[in-house]
């Protein structure tokens, strides 16, 4: 990191009343993207006349930390594989997919919901949706399997309050793989908790691939596959049959 981004974080911090700590510093991170308006330093400097600089955070930053949370969720390389003009469309149903999700993606507060076989193509058109929203606003990427794990196991700890907050105030969410392997009692009530609070918020959107069909969680829960299905009424969709890893 440049010593001059080092120095305008530093500003930013002291002028918004915030302390200056490790994880400010890791806002900062510069890799992923060219921005012109910025030149890549993070920050935008305002001269007034009277000699007073002043340095705000530059909007291609939430795109930055966007980019840094997926890479270190395992989807970096797939976003560079998994795009929209990669996904191939070789029969009508697929046509339908990607149309759908063109549209989707310029939706403002729209929710997503994909269902089917394991290698139906679900984490490809998730990772290209995904990608082209990041352009523009925040998105965090939960794998469900693997997080769901970990807050369970700590739901009665002061840290669980601060990692469940991220999920359910992010402004893009994508929950990769939701209930893979069934769903107990602590399953449907963590999952409620993060959905109902997204629910709430109307300018929110939540990504969610699936195996399970979404009458199947309405089966489990009728209040968490309501809320569910509301959000995502007229982009609720079933993946091809088919397994493309073995075509």
């Amino acid at each position: 990191m440049q010593a001059d981004s080092i120095l305008a974080a530093l500003k930013i911090a002291q002028q918004s009343g915030t302390s200056f700590t490790t994880e400010t510093l890791a806002d900062f991170d510069l890799d992923g993207v060219n921005c012109e308006r910025c030149h890549n330093t993070g920050t935008l400097l305002r001269h007034d006349p009277d000699g007073t600089t002043y340095a705000s955070e530059c909007p291609c930053m939430a795109q930055r930390r966007s980019l840094r949370r997926i890479k270190k969720s395992g989807l970096g390389d797939m976003l560079q594989r998994y795009t929209l003009a990669a996904y191939e469309t070789p029969d009508e149903d697929r046509v339908k997919i990607k149309a759908k999700a063109q549209t989707f993606i310029k939706h403002p507060s729209a929710w997503l919901y994909i269902f089917g076989r394991s290698g139906s193509g679900k984490t490809h058109i998730c990772t290209a949706i995904c990608s082209e929203i990041m352009k523009n606003s925040e998105v965090y990427y939960m794998s469900w399997r693997d997080e769901s794990t970990v807050l369970k196991s700590i739901v009665n700890e002061p840290e669980y309050e601060e990692k469940i907050r991220k999920l359910k105030q992010v402004p893009v969410l994508y929950m990769d793989d939701f209930f893979k392997g069934g769903c107990t009692q602590a399953d449907l009530k963590l999952a409620f908790e993060i959905i109902n609070a997204r629910y709430c918020e109307s300018k929110l959107r939540t990504i969610i691939s699936s195996e399970m069909d979404i009458k199947e969680i309405l089966n489990q829960d009728e209040a968490l596959g309501g809320r569910i299905y509301e959000r995502s009424r007229g982009f609720i969709i079933k993946a091809p049959s088919e397994n493309w890893r073995l075509r």
